[in-house]
């Protein structure tokens, strides 16, 4: 852990968790099923687990995403009285 000094980090601009735990057993049975369907069509020329296996990359994407949006930089918007946007 880094020492900051003086500084309090903020808290509530960590990601979201249960989130987290969602896209990771997202991730988790996609590759699962994608798994079985891998060996379950080997040898068809239809192969549902190459499909399985991007549809659950672009979900957990899209939930890692999600959680971690209270990293949107909404401090460099922030404007103090009296500072001069010049």
């Amino acid at each position: 852990m880094v020492i900051m000094g003086d500084r309090v980090p903020m808290f509530k601009l960590r990601p979201y968790r249960s989130v987290l735990v969602f896209a990771i057993l997202t991730g988790i049975v996609g590759g699962l099923l994608s798994a079985h369907f891998f060996a379950e069509d080997a040898y068809l020329a239809e192969n549902r687990g190459v499909i399985t296996l991007i549809f659950t990359t672009v979900i957990v994407i899209l939930l890692l995403i999600i959680a971690y949006s209270r990293f949107g930089f909404g401090h460099l918007r922030h404007h103090r009285p009296g500072y001069k946007r010049g």
